[in-house]
């Protein structure tokens, strides 16, 4: 996915609409620690997910919900200029990540996809992490828009993408129950 990603991100084949951030967003720098933290994050999460059917369940999941967003920057390309540079200790990281990942594919946004999905999944497998993962969206989410990487609008559209793979996975796995007993660490290599 994040091949993919990166393909239609770096070489859109059409021009991409310039969208605007709202007003009232701020750029805030320091929202860059929550937000790096949730993308490294959601990379480890699926490691704790015990449970081979849930864990298919995720990747199910994970793959519907991208396929809903893609297609969307294909045929509808966006990109959202960002602020200046920021001063300082927060420069270098900032010239990095937007090398890395240019304004594009902005809307809907897939950087929430990945954690929502993930979070749901583990916190089934392993409830009393839910609050922990829970708060980790609470801040990690809002930190997108801080960041400018996506306007709130594609954040939320992001979301509701990730909230129907949810559903599906959910579905699959339940018409394809695992066998008792059957965990990722017996899942053939």
């Amino acid at each position: 996915m994040l091949g993919l990603y990166m393909v239609i991100d770096h070489w859109q084949s059409l021009s991409p609409t310039k969208v605007a951030m709202p007003s009232w967003v701020p750029f805030c720098p320091a929202f860059a620690v929550p937000y790096s933290a949730m993308m490294f994050v959601w990379w480890l999460l699926p490691l704790a997910i015990r449970d081979a059917g849930r864990f298919r369940a995720c990747l199910w999941a994970l793959v519907c919900a991208y396929l809903v967003v893609m297609p969307w920057w294909i045929v509808t390309p966006t990109m959202l200029p960002r602020p200046a540079l920021p001063p300082g200790f927060w420069a270098g990281y900032y010239q990095w990540l937007w090398t890395v990942d240019p304004p594009n594919n902005v809307m809907p946004c897939a950087h929430g996809i990945g954690p929502v999905v993930i979070a749901w999944f583990v916190a089934r497998d392993r409830p009393t992490w839910t609050w922990p993962l829970a708060g980790m969206l609470l801040l990690g989410l809002p930190s997108i828009a801080l960041t400018w990487q996506h306007r709130p609008i594609d954040i939320a559209l992001g979301t509701l993408a990730a909230l129907l793979g949810i559903a599906l996975g959910e579905k699959l796995n339940r018409r394809n129950p695992a066998p008792v007993g059957d965990d990722v660490r017996s899942l053939p290599v």
